[in-house]
């Protein structure tokens, strides 16, 4: 009995060792649920994560993916906060290829901004959708008193996540929602009654990623766990979206909705941002909206993008650009369209502005060349669109 529990006890340690011997490593345990949002990320997080590409990251003590910052805004600075998916959290890339820290060394200094500091803090978290991105700003994002409020927009995914049934990014059941009740747009807060979110839970969550960083064996049981929640996850959401008669939601945002399940996530969607822009006001800010561009968008051939549109029997690839663009003409809502730009870009360098290798090349996120060809759109679009009114009552509200 005592040599049966010595081996029980000497297995993990030798495990651990020979993992240590070996300079095995394995992803960092960057997410914990969060009661508020379903998930978010984890303060002090920080690890090689190796998806797309090899990169370390480093979460700041705030919980976003970013340099610290202080809740008081300095005096004279203009503060921009960025709100959007995994596009803008950006874990493929170093911290400051990233488009949001390029934005802010662009910025900074400009005419447009009477010669201002310009700080881009950013709060982008992975699946975040903009029911997510919502409550976010509710709740975090006026600690930090920004003057101008960008909401990256990924249709691709942006659209569909923001109603349950379609929505493919990690837990859906562990996503807040916004539905209509009658004429009126409602938190759906039910995710908040699950176990995984409770505040006993969520703390013991934060305990063991603080063990996870520190023991081997443990990162690899929980790098097995979280690929097969990611593989059941993915199955899930395609028979949801079997079950709807939705192929691929991806790509059914470059035709207007034919299934009425879409109607409503356009719907809902577009009173999403809305609600930001009256939040937005309300703080004496203004909501910028800048429509990041889909992989199919920016195929550097455009021989191969004809042979896309033609097979979704699209005219084009802007449906959901013009219709966000339109959205904003109605509400006064400045909106910036990244596409045009960026296609134009790959296809006169022959580059591809998504993927790192050619395993990927073409697929995934922004790649370096991505974040700062977006990055100089996105600080062009600001400087030639910017409302004057800005220049003059920036840096007085702290």
């Amino acid at each position: 009995m005592i040599l049966a529990s010595i081996v029980v006890l000497a297995i993990p340690v030798i495990a651990e060792v020979s993992l240590r011997l070996a300079h095995v490593r394995f992803e960092p345990q960057l997410y914990t649920a969060n009661h508020q949002f379903g998930w978010s990320l984890r303060s002090g997080a920080s690890g090689v994560v190796m998806g797309e590409t090899r990169q370390f990251v480093q979460i700041n003590p705030q919980g976003f993916r970013d340099v610290p910052r202080s809740y008081a805004k300095p005096v004279n600075n203009v503060r921009v906060a960025v709100l959007g998916n995994s596009w803008t959290e950006a874990l493929q890339v170093p911290l400051d290829k990233t488009y949001c820290s390029l934005l802010e060394r662009k910025l900074s200094g400009l005419p447009c901004f009477a010669g201002r500091q310009v700080e881009v803090l950013n709060f982008g978290v992975s699946g975040y959708s903009t029911a997510q991105e919502l409550l976010l700003l509710q709740q975090e994002v006026w600690k930090y008193h920004p003057d101008i409020v960008l909401v990256a927009f990924y249709s691709a995914r942006d659209v569909a996540n923001n109603v349950r049934q379609l929505n493919n990014a990690g837990d859906p059941e562990q996503s807040p929602y916004f539905v209509y009740r009658g004429e009126r747009l409602v938190l759906d807060a039910s995710f908040r009654n699950l176990p995984a979110v409770q505040e006993r839970q969520i703390k013991l969550q934060k305990l063991r990623g603080i063990v996870n960083d520190h023991v081997l064996v443990l990162q690899a049981v929980n790098s097995l766990v979280r690929y097969g929640r990611t593989r059941v996850a993915m199955a899930e959401a395609n028979e949801r979206t079997g079950k709807v008669g939705t192929d691929s939601t991806e790509y059914a945002i470059y035709a207007p909705p034919s299934q009425p399940l879409l109607e409503e996530a356009w719907h809902i969607t577009e009173s999403l941002l809305v609600a930001m822009r009256d939040e937005a006001q309300a703080h004496g800010a203004e909501l910028w909206i800048v429509t990041l561009a889909n992989r199919p968008q920016v195929i550097p051939d455009p021989q191969k993008r004809t042979e896309f549109m033609r097979s979704l029997g699209v005219p084009d690839l802007s449906y959901a650009d013009k219709r966000i663009d339109a959205l904003g003409v109605r509400k006064g809502i400045p909106v910036i369209n990244l596409a045009p730009t960026l296609s134009k870009y790959a296809e006169t360098h022959h580059v591809f502005l998504n993927g790192f290798n050619e395993r990927n090349l073409g697929g995934g996120h922004w790649n370096e060349t991505g974040h700062r060809v977006a990055a100089e759109a996105i600080a062009a679009g600001l400087c030639t669109m910017a409302n004057r009114s800005v220049s003059a009552k920036v840096g007085t509200r702290r």
